[in-house]
């Protein structure tokens, strides 16, 4: 075909629109099909695989996958029975602690006096958790408490080791804990009839180092009642003695076992909360942080506190 002299058949040659071939698209479809499968293999596979190493860490004991953290539970002002309640704050350090404390039978009483040279050897537990603070608390986190018991027929013996750059006492009676002071929380009847609230077999005891000046150590004890609430119970002979350190104080007391509403020395285990509370500013009477021996303390849940074991 020619138009004014010019092959109009050469001139659009190999211009033509090239058609699909079949041939090609299945070649691509074959290639696609194949690709998914090896994916679906491979994920197939490494499922399974980690199925496996799932159930042999779980027959070693063991878990492969992370652990979550068991957030400590937020508390109410320890041993308030009369003032204004203070509102805690819902930050806190979290982690756990089986809270089980071993104390030993003593071949003679301590001195009471605030020296603990006498109780060379006794392991310590340690208050280490976060389950209070007051809700205008800076943040400073510089107390902590290592407490060793011993006990025989006739007291329950404590001793705390207290680190506290700043100490802050002015208080007596049921208000001790709203300055530097340590506290043991005991429940009675833990392995006859453990109740997740308070009642008339719990106690708690607050322990004031005195400010090594002009006030005294002392204590003052509270017990539970059939309503779930701590209040006072004043009536109790507990032997306190206490001593400045350079970083803190040192604290020893003797609780008789009638002071707990025990005729001797029980022989199954007791509930047990060790803490410490902390005021670090002067001319105040507020507890602005209560560290405890547990994580999972609650002021009011005896189940939440930790064991005691006498041997």
């Amino acid at each position: 075909m020619s138009y004014r002299g010019v092959d109009l058949d050469q001139e659009w040659a190999g211009l033509e629109p090239e058609q699909p071939s079949r041939r090609r698209g299945c070649y691509w479809l074959g290639i696609l099909l194949a690709l998914l499968l090896l994916i679906g293999i491979c994920l197939v596979g490494g499922y399974l695989a980690w199925q496996q190493l799932i159930v042999r860490a779980g027959a070693g004991g063991g878990s492969l996958l992370p652990a979550l953290p068991t957030p400590a539970p937020t508390a109410d002002a320890a041993g308030d029975a009369t003032a204004a309640p203070l509102a805690p704050t819902a930050t806190l350090r979290s982690g756990s602690a089986a809270g089980n404390v071993v104390a030993r039978q003593r071949a003679a009483p301590p001195v009471i006096d605030g020296d603990l040279s006498d109780w060379d050897g006794v392991v310590a537990a340690e208050s280490t958790f976060r389950v209070y603070s007051a809700a205008g608390w800076d943040g400073s986190d510089d107390v902590a408490a290592a407490w060793q018991l011993g006990w025989d027929a006739v007291n329950l013996y404590l001793a705390v080791t207290v680190t506290d750059d700043v100490h802050v006492q002015t208080q007596t009676g049921n208000q001790i804990f709203r300055g530097d002071s340590v506290d043991v929380q005991i429940a009675t009847n833990r392995t006859v009839n453990p109740q997740p609230r308070l009642s008339p077999a719990d106690f708690q005891i607050t322990l004031s180092p005195g400010n090594f000046v002009d006030l005294p150590p002392a204590f003052f004890r509270f017990r539970g009642t059939e309503e779930g609430r701590m209040v006072d119970a004043p009536g109790a002979t507990i032997a306190v003695g206490a001593r400045r350190t350079a970083t803190g104080y040192m604290l020893e007391a003797a609780v008789p076992w009638a002071a707990l509403g025990l005729a001797a020395a029980p022989e199954a285990p007791l509930g047990l909360a060790l803490n410490v509370s902390d005021n670090d500013t002067p001319g105040t009477a507020v507890q602005e942080v209560m560290q405890s021996h547990v994580s999972t303390r609650t002021f009011t849940d005896p189940t939440t506190w930790g064991t005691l074991t006498l041997e």
